[in-house]
């Protein structure tokens, strides 16, 4: 159980990498960066990078949104060795697998609103910073 659960946070992280690469190779061009995939600078018709206090603004936001969900994960964690030492504790097979059920169940609740937590952040980051690109002052 405790290798299926490392191998299933393993692809979840994987998956969460990705994503925000994805979402970087996609958005980075509206910034006005280059990724190493594209060293080429925008093209004219892309706006130019928003200013920097905006950027710092987002970063800031973001980087306190994954502070947050660090703190909650360290809480989940805690809570399932408390857990995990209550199922060492069982008495009978029956109170067994009933603990090690609910164990399971909530590791895997866990994982997915850790996933969806972090991807809502990463999209409201995405948004902020198509905002502070877009929006010009004239």
């Amino acid at each position: 159980m405790v290798d299926q659960l490392r191998k299933t946070t393993d692809s979840i992280i994987q998956l969460q990498q990705e994503l925000f690469r994805q979402w970087i190779r996609h958005w980075s061009p509206l910034a006005g960066a280059t990724t190493p995939e594209d060293p080429a600078a925008p093209g004219p018709t892309a706006p130019g990078p928003a200013p920097q206090g905006q950027w710092a603004d987002v970063l800031c936001d973001l980087l306190n949104r994954h502070r947050e969900n660090l703190d909650n994960a360290y809480r989940a964690g805690i809570g399932a060795i408390e857990d995990a030492f209550r199922v060492a504790e069982a008495k009978d097979p029956t109170q067994l697998l009933t603990l090690t059920g609910a164990l399971w169940w909530r590791a895997f609740a866990t994982l997915r609103t850790a996933a969806e937590s972090q991807v809502r952040d990463l999209q409201a980051a995405a948004e902020k910073l198509l905002e502070a690109t877009t929006a010009r002052p004239m």
